[in-house]
């Protein structure tokens, strides 16, 4: 039997007695490794716009269902096949497993990769202003009592 630990960090973990500007070199390293990442993933293939995902739609004919895909946007961005001027929200994919099927996908985990990165870095960036400007420790305003009236 296998017994898994929740990883929790310990309060000594969560102390530390680096200097901020140690611990803002190590933000800058851990944004600058991310970044790195980022531009593999771009460099694997073409990366599906923002805002997109995949859907599965039936259509019946001859009292047969025929399942498909597309890649639906938020806004139309993709050319129509019939007038290359107007744009579709909609690029048809045709049926699971075809060529433009796996490509999407591909093309899909790409963008979910890299917008999750995307989110780690702003995050850290964040960290990285709360320790370049103090913002680390804030005076709590509970304790603030100046110009409130006693009953």
């Amino acid at each position: 039997m296998i017994i898994r630990k929740a990883i929790i960090p310990r309060e000594s973990d969560l102390q530390t007695t680096q200097s901020p500007l140690v611990r803002g070199k190590q933000i800058k390293s851990a944004v600058r490794k991310l970044k790195q990442k980022i531009k593999k993933i771009q460099a694997e293939g073409e990366v599906a716009p923002r805002n997109c995902h995949i859907i599965r739609y039936q259509i019946k004919r001859n009292q047969k269902i025929y399942w498909y895909y597309k890649l639906q946007a938020a806004e139309p961005i993709f050319p129509m096949v019939k007038d290359l001027n107007k744009k579709s929200k909609y690029l048809y994919l045709g049926k699971a497993g075809s060529e433009a099927h796996i490509n999407a996908v591909e093309k899909l985990t790409r963008r979910n990769l890299i917008d999750e990165l995307e989110r780690v870095i702003n995050s850290l960036q964040e960290s990285y202003l709360d320790i370049c400007f103090g913002g680390e420790t804030e005076p709590d305003p509970s304790y603030c009592t100046e110009g409130l009236k006693d009953d």
